[in-house]
């Protein structure tokens, strides 16, 4: 059942982002990518709980990225940011880039409800400190371990989203699912910062879950 404070369409906000033809496929179409995305992961180990739990936790799980491009990658207006052999492959959509992000494990918890950069990745941090406000490390930032490889992929993808679109605003598409739940709360962010480098969100919708579907193999076709 939906709840009572999700809108049936688009919100405003969404619309003046990605104008009014964009924002009704979008509306659905990230909700869809998600839940397409975590249920291909439990699907994939239907019996290992613990390990779709840490999967789905994991910033550089590549599934969110995956769908989120084969979801809107033909939107009007969308550029596909891909790098070979990366895990990495992004979307920019009228010069917004859409970021996944899980944020939690319970539909109680809305996303503006969240640390706001606690379990954000290497690329999603790499993303803000790049093309989103100004902002500093705080408490709520957990240090990242040193990882050379994804350091590389990071340092990869931001030069391909120069290339690709100038200075494009974040969207952060988040999510709170769980293995034996699937896909239980999706939103829509964007985050803006204080004069003293705090970030927080400046927007945020709730997006409406899409009924249960039967993941199907997926396959990237790249430009």
């Amino acid at each position: 059942m939906m709840r009572p404070d999700v809108l049936v369409g688009p919100s405003p906000w969404v619309v003046d982002q990605f104008g009014d033809k964009v924002a009704s496929e979008l509306w659905t179409r990230v909700p869809e990518a998600l839940s397409t995305a975590i249920d291909r992961e439990v699907n994939t180990h239907p019996a290992m709980t613990q390990t779709s739990e840490r999967m789905l936790a994991n910033p550089r799980w590549p599934l969110p990225y995956e769908e989120l491009v084969l979801f809107l990658g033909t939107l009007p207006g969308a550029q596909i940011v891909s790098i070979p052999r990366s895990v990495y492959q992004l979307v920019v959509i009228n010069g917004h880039l859409v970021v996944p992000w899980c944020y939690g494990q319970s539909a109680r918890m809305s996303m503006r409800d969240a640390e706001v950069g606690r379990s954000f990745g290497r690329l999603a941090r790499e993303l803000l400190r790049r093309f989103g406000p100004a902002w500093r490390r705080s408490r709520a930032e957990v240090p990242l371990p040193l990882d050379v490889v994804d350091e590389r992929e990071v340092a990869k993808v931001c030069s391909a989203i120069v290339q690709a679109e100038p200075d494009p605003h974040i969207v952060i598409a988040g999510y709170a699912c769980a293995p034996n739940l699937g896909l239980v709360r999706a939103c829509l962010g964007e985050i803006e910062s204080t004069d003293n480098g705090m970030i927080f969100w400046s927007h945020l919708d709730d997006l409406p879950l899409p009924p249960p579907v039967i993941p199907r193999p997926r396959r990237l076709v790249f430009p």
